[in-house]
Parts: C-alpha cells; structure tokens; sequence
C-alpha cells in the first residue's frame, strides 16, 4: 500500500545516513497526512540544474566533476551496507544539491535490501514512466522475468547520468515512444559519444567516455564497481583546487541572481517568492533545521495513539491564490 511504501522509505532513509544521503528529520502522522519530513534542499534537482540553461547558462566543469564524485560515493555508501542497499530508481530528480551544490541522494521507494531479493522477480507489473526507463539497464525490462538484485543496475543509471551531466542534454530526448527506448538499448544501441553531445572541452573526455562505456555495457558483469568509479574519479577531481570550487558556486549563485532580477524586471513588480521555514525545535540546545514535506494524502488513521512522542509544527498549503494556509501537523522524532 501507499502507506507501508512511505513507511518503508523513511525506514531506509533513517538506515542510511551518510554525507551524500538526504536526512530524514521525522514522520508526519495525522489521520488524513502522512509524510516523510527531510532537510531542506536548496538548489533543487541536479535536474533543474543542468536543464535550467536559462537560470544557469555555464556550469563549471570542476563542478560537474564533484557532483558526478559525490553520487559515486553516495551509491558506494549504499552498496557497501549490510546488507546492501540498491537504489534501483538512480535518475538526476533524485539527486538533490543543498546551499553549495552538494549533492544529496534521494527517493528510495524503489530501492531493495539485497538479501531480500535474491531471488525475487520485479513487483511492478506494468511498464515504468518514460523517465525512468532512460535510467534502467535492458536487463530489467521485462517485469516477469525473475532478475536477481544487483548493484550492476545503478552503475547503468550512473553512467547515463553522467553523460547528462557532461553533455546537458535530455537522454534519448528526440524519442518520443519509452517502447522505442527499450528496443533501441536492447538491441546495443547507446547515448551518442561524438563532439556533438559531448564537448571536446570536456576535461580527461578519454577517461569519461570509458566510464560511461563500460558503466552502460550490455553484460552487467562487465560493468565497474562504484568503487572503480571513485579510484578512475578521484585523480580528476584532484586537478581542480579549492578556488575553482567556491568560483564556481559563486558563479551559479550569481547567475540565479541575475535570473530572479531579469524576471521581476520583465514582471513589472516584486517577485512575491520566499522559502517557506518549516521550524522544528528538536530541543532548546539544538538550532532549528529547514525542511520539505515528501508525502502522499492519505485517508490513514495515526499510525501510533501515544501523541505524548510527537511535537507540533506547522503544516502549510499553498492555494491557487498564492495564499499560505497554516493547520497543524504532528511531527515524530526519528532518534
């Protein structure tokens, strides 16, 4: 059911709490609501950054190398739990960036302990959304067929978001059909390599292409470890120094800026466009942490009666009028 998925992703969240992983703050619990309560995120997706050309017209290439470092790490993380933690819905939506553009991981509604699903076949019974289809390996799309968990799909996924990121295209964007998708990829056909997509400019270019090469290689087995990953990218990431770093957040933080204004400009009036603060006071010693509301409208009753474990904070709706309607919620303290 919905309620035991949600459930079960906060259940993992709570599990895997690492640097590249988002944290989760809580539950909200209310007869009609139910929710995962995370830190906020800033910057949004990696998705919105690398396709928001508008906001963002240049993305620094040492910049792209860190996020591409850091998902490894967070996947390596992941894969190194015991059990092992598989992804299995790796896409740029899912991977968050905070204030700086660090990257946080994120949805783990698909995601399979190992040990569980040795021998399980795939519980979704019909085709996934085109978006995900883009990420899956052809190994696992066929729904019936028994496929026995493994890290190799997220190295697949890893690879296509690599090449996003590298080249700030949509993958497979001139293809309108997710069964063409499927047949092109099984039939070997992969994202275009040539100067086209991806720029000669490209730092180390060699070692990036054979990354994605080998990360979307049809025989899972002759896909690399996240591991592998991390030793190919940590020499790269090496070349940029820090200065590069913080030039190039400045540069996206200044190129939202120069964005917001040009649309109050183009408006004619004040953009009326805040963050919302979710204020959660863990206990007086500790600051008070922003965050977003993941969640699914439920008609549940309280998951526990014993309201004694739970804290208020305020729930918000944003109306159709672009008013801010304030109810109540309950929060529960994942300790």
């Amino acid at each position: 059911s919905d309620r035991n998925h949600l459930l079960k992703e906060a259940e993992i969240l709570h599990k895997a709490r690492f640097s590249y992983i988002l944290p989760i703050l809580g539950i909200c619990n209310e007869p009609e609501f139910l929710g995962i309560v995370t830190e906020y995120m800033t910057n949004g997706s990696l998705n919105q950054l690398l396709h928001g050309k508008d906001v963002y017209p240049d993305i620094p290439w040492c910049l792209r190398f860190r996020i591409l470092y850091e998902i490894a790490l967070g996947v390596n993380y992941l894969h190194n739990m015991n059990p092992p933690l598989l992804h299995h819905d790796l896409k740029t939506q899912n991977i968050l960036l905070d204030d700086v553009f660090h990257i946080k991981i994120a949805d783990f509604g698909m995601s399979k302990w190992r040990v569980i699903s040795m021998s399980q076949s795939r519980s979704e019974s019909s085709l996934p959304e085109g978006g995900t289809i883009i990420y899956m390996p052809p190994e696992d799309y066929n729904p019936s067929q028994k496929t026995r968990a493994s890290v190799k799909h997220d190295i697949y996924s890893y690879a296509v978001i690599m090449w996003e990121v590298m080249s700030r295209k949509q993958p497979f964007e001139e293809v309108i059909n997710p069964l063409q998708i499927m047949y092109s990829v099984s039939q070997g056909q992969r994202l275009d390599l040539s100067e086209e997509s991806l720029s000669m400019d490209i730092p180390h270019r060699g070692l990036v292409i054979r990354l994605m090469e080998s990360g979307w290689a049809q025989n899972p087995d002759e896909r690399p470890s996240f591991l592998r990953c991390l030793i190919d990218l940590e020499p790269v990431l090496r070349t940029f120094d820090e200065i590069a770093m913080l030039e190039a957040v400045i540069l996206l933080k200044r190129s939202q800026s120069l964005y917001e204004s040009q649309s109050i400009y183009k408006s004619g009036k004040k953009a009326n466009v805040e963050q919302i603060p979710l204020n959660i006071p863990l206990n007086s010693e500790k600051p008070t942490y922003f965050s977003s509301l993941q969640c699914d409208a439920l008609p549940l009753r309280s998951i526990s009666p014993d309201t004694s474990k739970f804290k208020s904070i305020p729930q918000y709706n944003i109306l159709s009028s672009g008013e801010i309607l304030l109810t109540s919620c309950k929060f529960k303290l994942l300790l």
